[in-house]
Parts: structure tokens; sequence; C-alpha cells
């Protein structure tokens, strides 16, 4: 492999590095704003839950005054019978029949009172059955959610530790290649300075050979006048 094509493999493994951690952070983000969810929808079912406890209680408040009042009507209606009754009482039928309307208007209330009393009763328990589903669910949510924020978390270690090694891998192949590429700089100095040298010997050797050709055609010329003379 090639120093270019290294160096690229390293800026894919930095990229890639680069799309997890932003995964990573993503996934956090996404797991905080569901526990958010969760924390806010745990509050509203508080605020419902208790919301239908002070209704209840005032229910059974405006109850427990309205019984009081008819009670109250009651006994009265018995003081007024009681005074309107001698003690030897000889009722017309005009008070009989007011007495028997009172105590069937008592029976009416009462059994009227009694009648929202076991609606009351019912809807009560329907609200504590709901409010206990509603508990349970939000208590399985939360261990749900428990056990998704587990995981995540593991997960996130898990990919962290490998973002850990594979930087450090990097950073390793990171070093190698510097030092392949200062290598590679201290080699090319010393084949420019070889060359350097080879050149000057090249043209070192031009010259004498220059030299030599000057003095062999200087001997030459002699050798010609010489046998001319």
């Amino acid at each position: 492999m090639t120093p270019a094509e290294r160096e690229e493999a390293l800026e894919r493994r930095e990229a890639n590095a680069g799309l997890l951690q932003a995964k990573l952070e993503k996934d956090r983000a996404a797991l905080e704003a569901e526990i958010a969810a969760s924390a806010a929808a745990s509050k509203a079912a508080f605020s419902i839950t208790r919301a239908l406890q002070a209704d209840a209680a005032k229910k059974v408040k405006d109850l427990e005054a309205e019984c009081a009042q008819l009670e109250g009507k009651l006994a009265k209606l018995k003081a007024d019978v009681a005074k309107a009754t001698p003690e030897a009482p000889v009722e017309s039928p005009s008070e009989k029949a007011a007495v028997a309307a009172a105590k069937a208007q008592v029976e009416r209330d009462r059994a009227a009172l009694d009648t929202e009393r076991a609606a009351f009763a019912a809807e009560s328990t329907g609200a504590r059955a709901k409010l206990t589903a509603e508990a349970k669910s939000l208590a399985d949510l939360r261990a749900k959610l428990v056990t998704i924020r587990g995981e995540i978390e593991a997960g996130v270690k898990v990919r962290e530790a490998e973002v850990q090694r594979k930087d450090a891998a990097l950073e390793a192949e990171r070093a190698k290649l510097q030092a392949s590429a200062a290598a590679l700089a201290r080699a090319e100095a010393q084949l420019s300075e070889q060359r350097s040298r080879m050149e000057g010997q090249v043209a070192a050797l031009a010259a004498k050979e220059a030299m030599y050709e000057e003095r062999h055609r200087q001997l030459q010329e002699n050798m010609k006048n010489f046998v001319r003379t």
C-alpha cells in the first residue's frame, strides 16, 4: 500500500469514526428525550391522580353534608310530628296523610342517598382501578425505560471503547505513516545528495576526458609534424 493509499484509508477511518460518534450522540439525545417524556407522563398521571382524589373527597364531603341535611330534616319532621301529636292523639286524616307523605319523602331521600353512595362507591372503585392500572403501566414503562437505557448505555460504552481502539489504531498508523514519510524524505535527501555528487563526478570525468582528447589531438599533430620533418 502506497503512502497516498494509506493516508486515504486513514481519512476514511476518521470519517467513519466521526459518523459513529454522531450516531452515538443522536442515540443519547433520543434516550434523554424519551426519559424526559416519561417523566412528564408520570408527573401528569400524578396530577390526574391528585385531582381525582380531590374530586372524590369533595363528592364524599358533599354527600355527607346532604345526608346531614336530610337527617336534620327528618329530625325536624319528627319533632314537628311529636309537637303536633297530643298525649291522647287523635290524628286527622290530613295529618296522617302529611306524616305519611313526609315519611315517604324521607324514605325516597334515603333511597336516593343510598343510590348516590353506591354510585359514588362504584365510581371510586373504577377510579381506583384505573389509577392502579395507570400506576402499573407507568411502573412497567419505567422498568422498560430502565432496561432500554441500560442497553443503550452498554452499547454506547462498547461503541466508545471501539472508537477509542480505532482512534488508537489510527494514531499508531498515522505515526507509522509519518515515520515512513520522514524516512522517505531522508532517503530522497540522501539520493539527491548522491545525485549531486555523481553529477559533480560526471562533470569532472567529462572535463578530464576533454583534456585527454585535447592532449591526444595535440600528440597526433605533433606526430604528423614529426613525420613531415
